[in-house]
């Protein structure tokens, strides 16, 4: 009976994959073919667009793959070149999939209307300066002392300089830009979860890692943020890309100084992220088999040196805020040009205050989709839906116990990353789910992972399915406009 049972499960989750993947392939294919005109656009934009950053970085990927390739050949038993060679596959077929999202689903091509901002920045800074010139919309930036700031965190502005610098600002396509990093994602998460298991920090199984690549890539808000390239979601893209590589390298040399520096790379786009330092400390504590006695004293001098560039990125920011508004403290949030239900907020509340505590509780974990009679369908809140909803395999988080130092040390990096975005005066809107739920996601995943056990079981599959057909819906209506 209970074999049954569990054949019974198999076939469940193996035809709900499969209809949930034929239904994006059916459903994309009847939209293109009912309105042609995103198609018959598609070749005159591929005709202007300079596609050689993309050409020298998939030339680059298959050079990398060809040397694992080899590698893993001449030393069989090297896990790691075939972990990184499968990784790197996973990154190009993602990044192909994101890309076909953004072009025939989302229908995001180029630059978008909401202007990404960090080209003009990149520029900027090769000028001398750190305000921008817009010449269109002001959304989002921050006036002070007659000029337009950029109030977001400088990251994605450095990563386009070399682009910036060779052709222009103009040059930069911010849609093909995140939607590469966002694929990195991808891979940094199987890499990352393959990491746990060589570790054996986790009973997974192999196919697990794909899975929890999977569940990450299309089963959580990411899918949608990865693709329009606009200036909230590049920064999140980004933010994640160094956590996880924090994570990544942790695993892979065991140095927690090396880790940190990754985790101040991410700050540059997402100061909060400082808060996942715990779990990258109780990871590292777990690595050299610590116990949560003998914990503390024997992380005391690797803490201290892995300080080091989070106090260097954390002083830099400083700096970068005290040239541009004159204080070391003020990023430029307060007086930024929000919408004007927000700008109320702040004028009443501040940045941060427990009277915002319930509106982003709500948005986080409550908030459902309402029924809209002109649509026929269930249409989300633009103020943010529930991350269960989103992501239904999080309900599974309750079987990751804090029973070792780096699961106890993940779930205290979520509880402090919380505290900041429970408090805050925006829930992340407009958006689809909860998007501040990225700020987390690096011990979510790794908590999942624990969770899984030693294979991805079959209500395990249901879920993660569930999540990929909830946001490719979230990609329609967020991106693709329907039923908005």
């Amino acid at each position: 009976m209970q074999k049954d049972t569990a054949k019974l499960g198999e076939r469940l989750a193996f035809f709900a994959g499969l209809g949930v993947v034929g239904f994006i392939v059916v459903d994309t294919a009847l939209r293109r073919i009912a309105d042609p005109r995103a198609l018959l656009r598609l070749p005159r934009f591929f005709a202007l667009m300079d596609f050689r950053p993309e050409g020298a970085l998939l030339l680059l990927a298959l050079m990398w793959i060809a040397f694992l390739s080899w590698r893993a050949r001449r030393f069989p038993e090297d896990g790691r070149a075939r972990a990184f060679l499968r990784a790197s596959w996973l990154f190009l077929g993602v990044w192909l999939v994101y890309l076909l999202s953004a072009y025939l689903v989302a229908l995001q091509w180029d630059t978008s209307k909401s202007k990404p901002y960090f080209p003009e920045l990149a520029a900027a800074f090769l000028q001398g300066r750190t305000y921008i010139e817009p010449t269109g919309s002001t959304s989002d930036l921050t006036f002070y002392n007659g000029h337009w700031y950029v109030a977001f965190p400088p990251l994605a502005a450095l990563l386009m300089l070399p682009r910036v610098a060779l052709s222009g600002p103009d040059a930069v396509n911010s849609v093909r830009f995140s939607a590469a990093y966002g694929a990195l994602n991808v891979a940094l998460v199987y890499l990352m979860a393959e990491g746990l298991r060589r570790r054996k920090l986790i009973p997974l199984d192999s196919r697990g890692s794909y899975w929890l690549a999977a569940l990450f890539g299309f089963g959580t808000v990411h899918w949608y943020l990865a693709l329009p390239g606009s200036v909230w979601f590049v920064s999140q893209i980004l933010a994640v890309t160094f956590s996880l590589l924090a994570a990544v390298a942790l695993l892979e040399t065991g140095s927690l100084p090396l880790a940190s520096a990754a985790l101040g790379v991410a700050m540059l786009a997402r100061p909060n992220v400082v808060f996942l330092w715990p779990f990258l400390l109780g990871l590292h504590g777990s690595l050299k088999s610590l116990n949560r006695t003998n914990f503390l004293r024997a992380s005391l001098r690797p803490a201290l040196l892995a300080l080091i560039p989070i106090g260097l990125v954390v002083a830099g920011l400083m700096f970068y805020n005290y040239i541009r508004f004159d204080n070391l403290l003020e990023f430029g949030y307060r007086t930024m040009n929000v919408g004007a239900y927000l700008k109320a907020d702040l004028a009443a509340y501040g940045q941060f205050n427990l009277h915002f505590l319930p509106r982003n509780f709500d948005a986080m974990l409550l908030s459902l989709p309402r029924w809209d009679a002109a649509c026929g369908f269930f249409v989300p809140d633009p103020l943010g839906m529930s991350i269960l909803l989103t992501t239904p395999a999080l309900i599974l988080l309750y079987r990751a116990r804090p029973s070792s130092t780096w699961s106890g040390a993940a779930w205290i990096s979520i509880l402090l990353l919380l505290a900041p975005l429970l408090l805050y005066f925006n829930t992340g809107s407009a958006q689809f789910g909860y998007r501040f739920q990225l700020d987390l996601i690096v011990p979510i995943l790794c908590l999942l992972a624990l969770a899984f056990g030693e294979r991805v079981s079959a209500a395990a599959r249901l879920l993660i399915w569930a999540g990929v057909l909830v946001n490719y819906l979230g990609v329609l209506w967020f991106l693709a406009g329907v039923c908005r």
